[in-house]
């Protein structure tokens, strides 16, 4: 049973909607997810939406039997919300903040402040290491699309983060809630740009009531949707596949055997364990006895499918280009006039029997709302100048490293193969 324990291994991952004070039942269902993972099903477990420090250290002490080795990965102001739990001995790891997290300004999304980021490890497998990837990237929240040019950034940084740091004959796991479905162009980058394996689309088992879905599923007691109609529930339109298991490896150095959903309702509860199910995959590891400067015994992407992708971002940050320069007019316009608001005084100062001189009660209130458009004109200069030209910087950034790609991709023999399939 050991050695089997040895060879293969286990990984889940679950979005936990761990919010302090916002999240319903967190303080109730942190306890149930932890004491879950302890069960010991489990040797590597990405959690995301873990807000809170003290929430972390009391998973890691629940767990601590089965899964002794732990990291958190800290980002912007409130933490990225993403760690990790092993059975094996984490020996590297390392956080890369996305370049682009939403708006500072929209508070209530909170991505900014948390700091989307990409965490990375290396596990000790006792046959050889496992390159471990998980992240969290922006949420939609609403049907506007506001965020796909900041995700779609997201996504391409994440494949270049993935191919700069493995070689192609590496066991490489990547997880997480990519807040994108299948048919969406940041996971066409994630999976077709790298040469990523999806394991439920690979090895899923489709079952009645269950077509992979991982959020706003019906059954779910936070995000489903009670009004569904009864020909959607269960079915593959009841809900969205959005947390995923990818993976690319070499048939002699590891194997997906099994893929499925799990960690739906708690057990002998009437509640989810989070507004999301968990993805769990189920891996057959081997000895690493693989060549590795013999690059063709690797995972090679399928190069049509990776320049489709590419072409296709390109297409994305060129539009956001272009929205971003034509939206500049809009707030310059603004700016002026809050500008020539705050310094009308200055050039007409109002006489002493005026109404809008400070001898009188409304001189005194535009004199207070001079002072608190003050506040915002240079909270939104700030904006429109640092933020607004940062967010250009790495649009023109990614749109140069796509076109390199692109140029070293068109004169190569397009070939396609994948060994671990």
């Amino acid at each position: 049973m050991a050695d089997e324990r040895k060879s293969n291994f286990h990984v889940l991952t679950l979005n936990c909607w761990g919010i302090p004070y916002v999240s319903k039942m967190w303080e109730e269902r942190k306890v149930l997810i932890a004491e879950e993972l302890a069960k010991g099903r489990y040797d590597i477990v990405s959690l995301q939406e873990i807000w809170s420090r003290s929430d972390f250290e009391l998973i890691s002490q629940k767990v601590a039997d089965v899964l002794p080795y732990s990291h958190y990965f800290y980002s912007g102001v409130i933490g990225s919300g993403v760690c990790v739990f092993s059975r094996y001995p984490i020996i590297d790891a390392f956080a890369y903040r996305y370049s682009l997290n939403g708006y500072m300004y929209n508070i209530t999304h909170g991505d900014w402040f948390g700091g989307k980021a990409i965490g990375y490890c290396v596990i000790d497998h006792p046959k050889q290491p496992i390159h471990f990837f998980t992240t969290h990237m922006h949420a939609e929240y609403n049907q506007s699309r506001q965020y796909v040019p900041h995700r779609t950034v997201q996504s391409y940084q994440l494949s270049q983060f993935i191919q700069h740091l493995t070689q192609p004959t590496d066991a490489v796991i990547v997880c997480g809630d990519m807040n994108c479905e299948p048919s969406q162009l940041c996971y066409r980058v994630i999976k077709d740009v790298t040469g990523l394996v999806d394991a439920w689309e690979k090895h899923g088992e489709v079952k009645p009531g269950c077509y992979g879905n991982t959020s706003d599923v019906s059954h779910n007691t936070f995000s489903g949707d009670k009004n569904l109609s009864s020909t959607l529930k269960g079915g593959p339109e009841d809900g969205h596949r959005i947390d995923f298991i990818f993976y690319r490896c070499t048939q002699e150095s590891l194997e997906c055997v099994d893929c499925e959903v799990t960690m739906g309702l708690v057990p002998g509860k009437n509640f989810s364990f989070s507004d999301h199910e968990a993805v769990t995959a189920s891996f057959v590891v081997k000895d690493s006895a693989v060549d590795k400067t013999d690059s063709f015994q690797g995972t090679v992407p399928d190069m049509k499918k990776s320049q489709e992708a590419l072409s296709d971002t390109q297409k994305v940050i060129s539009g956001a280009i272009n929205t971003l320069s034509s939206g500049n007019y809009l707030w310059i316009f603004v700016a002026c006039a809050m500008l020539f608001f705050v310094i009308l005084p200055v050039m007409f100062p109002a006489a002493e029997h005026s109404p809008l001189s400070l001898y009188h009660a409304t001189g005194k209130i535009l004199y207070l709302v001079r002072i608190v458009t003050t506040v915002f004109l240079s909270s939104f200069l700030f904006y429109l100048i640092f933020n607004t030209r940062e967010e250009y910087s790495v649009y023109k950034n990614v749109q140069q490293m796509i076109e390199i790609q692109l140029k070293q991709i068109s004169p190569r023999k397009r070939t396609t193969g994948n060994s671990c399939l």
